[in-house]
């Protein structure tokens, strides 16, 4: 059923990335399967939730020097306390779509066209301890680490949790087994009400229209005031 969840941080920034950082991608607003399109200058996320996408770190997997259209690498604010602020775009993208370019467009190799695609997306820190996350939940679930999972055209998704605690009381209990997280961007955003200040970042890869790419997820612990588990 619907229960509090704090995600722990690191490789936990998947879910963002696969549930709503591509719907922040040009790609999705020509198809239109965002539900984001028309929705910049406007609150989508809760006011505890800054995002970004960015090529510039050092060291991290999804820096690069510039895009693969020739494009220095720079720094996005994809939402900015919860209000977002611009889309990921690559060269066809902002023709088709009017978004300016980001240092986006990324392929795989040159039998690909290039396509608007994340390099180290992640939510930025916020000011909290991550011990006081779950100390706010009376009772709910604590997912430190995530499995696969699904995700739909829109941002629909379910993940399993590899481990996975109860929280009781504003602690740590219960190990559970067989959780999975399930939800849609649109909806679990606004409920992100609180990050802690411990970000860190993951390496991984990403499929899409223009083949697989490096890229870094991330998150500090976060979170989510209702969300629907299931399992048993």
């Amino acid at each position: 059923g619907q229960m509090p969840a704090v995600l722990a941080n690191r490789f936990g920034g998947v879910i963002f990335h696969e549930a709503c950082g591509h719907l922040l991608e040009t790609t999705q607003v020509e198809r239109g399967t965002t539900p984001f399109a028309e929705k910049v200058g406007e609150t989508i996320a809760h006011e505890a939730v800054t995002a970004i996408d960015e090529g510039l770190t050092g060291g991290a997997f999804g820096s690069l020097s510039m895009d693969d259209e020739g494009l220095e690498a720079q720094r996005t604010v994809l939402i900015e306390n919860g209000v977002l602020k611009r889309f990921l775009s690559d060269r066809a993208g902002e023709l088709r779509t009017g978004h300016a370019r980001t240092g986006s467009g990324r392929r795989q190799s040159h039998t690909f066209a290039a396509a608007s695609r994340m390099r180290n997306t992640y939510i930025a820190a916020g000011p909290h301890q991550p011990e006081d996350l779950i100390a706010s939940v009376d009772r709910g679930l604590y997912c430190k680490s995530m499995g696969g999972g699904s995700v739909g055209p829109t941002g629909q998704f379910n993940f399993a949790v590899e481990e996975g605690y109860l929280i009781e009381d504003g602690k740590l209990t219960k190990p559970v087994k067989g959780a999975t997280l399930i939800g849609e961007a649109k909806e679990v955003m606004p409920r992100i009400s609180m990050c802690a200040n411990d970000l860190e970042l993951a390496a991984g890869f990403c499929g899409s229209v223009s083949g697989s790419i490096f890229v870094t997820v991330g998150q500090p612990h976060i979170k989510v005031d209702s969300i629907t588990v299931g399992g048993r």
